[in-house]
């Protein structure tokens, strides 16, 4: 068969990295030759003096790198690749507490969960000093909606109030972003979080992606 888009190859190699870990380059095309049934044909196909699902994958993995989400070879070691950090749920932030066991609809269930304190006065800090659009992607609630959006957006902490664990000195400039929730979301599905460089570079890789389908 062809070999898939770009945006289906980075996919993949998330979700192989996810199921195995630290892998071997060789390990990985192999597996992505037999995810998308490329025929020895298909595999022979070269791209200057490379196969060319090869350098697809390897273009895969230096967007995927750039976007934070692979550890660069300083750290994964030469020849090796896995993922650069732990990616979360899909519908779950990494500081949301979920009770354990069984669940019925229509039952009134006490959970206590562990909150941390979110300081009002350093979020209308950051929102002075950045105002209410969402520093990754520009997007803005008030034009979207209207007045119902005016002064909404999400406030994300750089470095999670979770992994900190006690009273810190909170620095509402450099501590604190604006985010609309859609870009909250994908900074919390890795751990740690996406950084607004990472966030940045992944949304700019897509956008290029759609160009060039």
């Amino acid at each position: 068969m062809p070999l898939p888009k770009r945006a289906l190859i980075k996919a993949a190699i998330v979700e192989i990295l996810q199921q195995h870990g630290q892998l071997p380059v060789s390990e990985v095309h192999e597996i992505i030759a037999e995810r998308f049934e490329l025929s020895e044909a298909d595999k022979a196909i070269k791209l200057t003096s490379q196969p060319q699902y090869k350098v697809e994958i390897r273009w895969a993995r230096q967007e995927l790198v750039g976007e934070g989400i692979i550890a660069r070879p300083a750290i994964s070691g030469r020849g090796h690749w896995r993922l650069s950090g732990t990616i979360n749920a899909p519908d779950v932030y990494p500081d949301e507490a979920l009770p354990e066991g069984h669940f019925f609809e229509g039952v009134s269930k006490k959970v206590s969960v562990n909150r941390y304190e979110r300081n009002q006065k350093a979020r209308l800090a950051c929102l002075a000093h950045y105002g209410y659009e969402c520093l990754a992607c520009g997007f803005s609630f008030e034009r979207a909606f209207g007045p119902l959006g005016k002064n909404h957006i999400h406030v994300h902490h750089t470095v999670p109030i979770s992994t900190i664990g006690t009273k810190y000195q909170l620095n509402p400039i450099k501590d604190l972003i604006p985010l609309c929730p859609n870009c909250h979301h994908m900074a919390h599905r890795l751990e740690p979080p996406l950084s607004l460089q990472d966030l940045k570079a992944m949304l700019k890789s897509a956008a290029e992606a759609l160009v060039l389908a």
